[in-house]
């Protein structure tokens, strides 16, 4: 009878990366309510859980020491929360489906930080690039890269108006 208890408790979930492990609850409810699960891999959340996945507030753990806190839904990350990658570079925005995608900032481990629009993980629409030395990029971006109009201004308070597409400068305005 205890073998078949401690097999009821071993459940199979998706965790953020898609793949199914198993794992076990090891407190509260993790079907429908608020729980703790630990994944074999070493993935811990710790939250709320609807029809066996996370789903409302909750903080995932990952083997990496990655860390999300923040909303969920139907098993990934949507709605606003905070991703602290390997050696503290941060994330701090809006989710959709798992991914960044909305607005939200991202800081460096080198000190540079992206504020702005995210489309599924990339810099996509108008953001501002911020550099250690005071510098600046403020403009529109296309998968990851800067395109059309964007403006660069210095510590010392020069700018210049810069046009680019996919990446590539075209032209250079003072």
């Amino acid at each position: 009878m205890k073998g078949f208890l401690i097999f009821l408790t071993v459940l199979v979930f998706v965790p953020q990366n898609g793949s199914a492990m198993e794992g076990v609850c090891i407190e509260g409810d993790c079907k429908n309510g608020k729980g703790i699960y630990v994944w074999e891999d070493g993935s811990r959340y710790n939250g709320d859980w609807k029809k066996s996945k996370q789903d409302g507030k909750g903080e995932m753990i990952y083997p990496e020491e990655e860390r999300y806190t923040g909303e969920w839904k139907s098993g990934k990350r949507h709605g606003k929360g905070v991703m602290v990658y390997l050696e503290d570079e941060t994330y701090q925005g809006d989710w959709k489906n798992g991914r960044r995608s909305g607005v939200g900032n991202m800081t460096y481990l080198n000190g540079e930080i992206f504020k702005g629009k995210w489309k599924k993980d990339k810099w996509h629409g108008k953001g501002q690039y911020l550099f250690p030395d005071g510098t600046k990029f403020s403009g529109q971006w296309r998968n990851n890269v800067k395109h059309g109009t964007g403006k660069r201004q210095y510590p010392d308070g020069k700018t210049e108006t810069l046009e680019y597409r996919d990446g590539t400068l075209l032209e250079a305005v003072h």
